[in-house]
């Protein structure tokens, strides 16, 4: 149950088409409650620690999974309130030199975004001791492509 009560989706900032130029590329992971109760999140840990980013290369299909940050695990328990039908997001950044992990040119990326946490069904931002948490696993992806990549795409 608590994998249907939240959607997940990620878009590029200043950059919707994901098109990698050489530099960073900045993400926002946006996490809707699509369910009917209210929903806390542990949003201040997922931003301090990061999303679990795993960057798959389309051509040849390795993978390398990225690090997470060091967070406070206090902030495991302190929940931001998700009403239903809102939604809340968390920014990260994909730096240049891990999209070119692969390949020094002719970037195609599929970057997984993990964002799994312990959920509370029905809100609650503080920590009551009585109160369990539920696993929530959810995740989207995004496809990121160099320019290069596009312009040969484009004379084929």
């Amino acid at each position: 149950m608590p994998n249907d009560v939240l959607s997940v989706s990620a878009h590029c900032l200043d950059n919707p088409a994901c098109i990698f130029t050489g530099s960073d590329m900045r993400i926002e992971v946006v996490i809707k409650n699509t369910g009917s109760a209210a929903v806390g999140y542990p949003l201040d840990y997922i931003q301090q620690r990061g999303p679990n980013l795993r960057l798959v290369d389309n051509v040849s299909e390795q993978s390398q999974v990225l690090k997470t940050g060091l967070a406070n695990h206090a902030l495991k328990r302190a929940f931001t309130t998700i009403a239903p039908g809102q939604s809340i997001a968390l920014q990260s950044i994909i730096k240049h030199t891990e999209l070119l992990l692969f390949r020094k040119e002719f970037v195609d990326v599929t970057a997984e975004i993990g964002v799994s946490a312990g959920i509370r069904i029905g809100g609650g931002a503080a920590s009551d001791a009585g109160e369990e948490t539920l696993p929530f696993k959810g995740g989207t992806s995004l496809k990121i492509i160099g320019r290069d990549t596009l312009e040969r795409e484009a004379k084929r």
